[in-house]
């Protein structure tokens, strides 16, 4: 059958519909969407075509030389198949547990499914996380193949400490912020006695957040850079241009978007109260500083970072946050330019940046007036907690 026929059966009038029994397969992949408290919509993403790639479908760290279509592509296999539940009695129980072990699966799992039918393919935003295709009601969810469950994982995600540190430890070992974030949203980190599911992009806002903060403490007393450096990176048409100079660990995210009416210019500034809150900003600001941190950390000193993304496509918009993060991380990983004063600094910049320097900034000084150009959305990352 094509990818995007539908089986349709003949019906008499007045006739139920009857359901029926369908394979699926799931790279894994997990998502929850709030509902009406206490009820989250939890999904399991799967196709129903089996496909040797089935693996990277939720794996955006392997995403890197693919071109867009064949990313939205594989996004636009994977069905929601999605079942309703009560996230503070986390009931049926049945499901919760079913959701959980896929959620921990490090590889491909076949699953069962029971629904009355399939719609056809599309291709849905799903706000802050990556988009999937059409959502499914299911009345049964079961596994017909034995779950791959890292030992790691599974000793992290039965330790009864704070969401924040499980989260960190999972980081430490290489999971990615996918993996980590899809475990939260199913109840698997956090206080035994208080783990309850919440929205998949929560999730992400939730360990970013905390790992940020981890991230500050870890910082203290590393030594601060002693240069300025310049990294570029171009992603599916996107520009990234990140500057790295001597300072205490901080992030700012500036972004611009060619639209119709022109430019629209907005800005996050770490640590500054917001003026005008625009989400979509607030959301790829988050995820610009996760792998701003992440890259602080591995190179163990302190600086402020500023990332400019000018984003050409509007279409890109679909891709969600990933592509900030994979085109910040592309940036930092870049043959860096290595200055060593501002004033050197701030004349390479000025060549570098698309569009223009005085677009960014109005014609004022570029590290002296950040604020009060654009419009500013704060970064409610939380106070660190011991």
């Amino acid at each position: 059958m094509a990818l995007d026929q539908v089986r349709t059966t003949q019906m008499q009038l007045g006739q139920a519909e009857s359901s029926r029994h369908v394979t699926a397969f799931s790279p894994p992949g997990i998502v929850v969407e709030a509902e009406k408290y206490p009820i989250m919509m939890a999904g399991v993403l799967a196709s129903t075509e089996p496909s040797e790639y089935l693996s990277i479908f939720d794996h955006p760290e392997s995403w890197m030389g693919l071109d867009r279509e064949a990313i939205m592509s594989m996004r636009r296999q994977l069905f929601r198949f999605t079942v309703p539940i009560n996230a503070r009695a986390m009931e049926p129980s049945h499901f919760v547990e079913v959701l959980q072990t896929i959620a921990l699966s490090v590889s491909p799992i076949a699953i069962e499914v029971e629904a009355a039918s399939l719609p056809p393919r599309g291709l849905y935003q799903l706000g802050g996380q990556l988009p999937a295709s059409s959502p499914v009601n299911i009345s049964s969810l079961e596994m017909i193949s034995d779950p791959e469950i890292s030992r790691v994982a599974k000793r992290i995600t039965e330790l009864d400490i704070p969401a924040s540190e499980a989260a960190w430890k999972l980081l430490d070992y290489d999971y990615s912020l996918d993996q980590v974030a899809r475990l939260m949203s199913v109840g698997l980190l956090g206080r035994l006695d208080s783990r309850r599911f919440v929205p998949t992009r929560g999730a992400y806002k939730a360990v970013i957040d905390a790992y940020i903060s981890r991230s500050l403490m870890e910082l203290t007393d590393k030594s601060v850079t002693s240069t300025f450096r310049i990294g570029r990176a171009e992603i599916h048409g996107e520009t990234f241009t990140v500057l790295v100079q001597p300072g205490d660990p901080k992030v700012d995210y500036f972004r611009i978007e060619r639209s119709q009416q022109g430019f629209e210019r907005d800005v996050s500034l770490e640590g500054v109260k917001n003026i005008t809150l625009d989400s979509k900003t607030s959301v790829f600001a988050d995820h610009a500083r996760f792998s701003a941190y992440e890259d602080l950390v591995k190179q163990r000193e302190s600086a402020h970072v500023t990332i400019f993304h000018y984003a050409r496509n509007s279409g890109n918009n679909v891709l969600g946050p990933w592509l900030i993060r994979a085109g910040v991380n592309a940036a930092l990983e870049s043959d860096q330019m290595i200055l060593d004063t501002k004033e050197n600094a701030i004349t390479v910049l000025e060549s570098l940046l698309t569009p223009g320097i005085s677009v960014w900034t109005k014609e004022e000084s570029l590290l002296d007036s950040f604020g009060g150009v654009f419009k500013t959305v704060e970064n409610s990352r939380p106070l660190v907690r011991s």
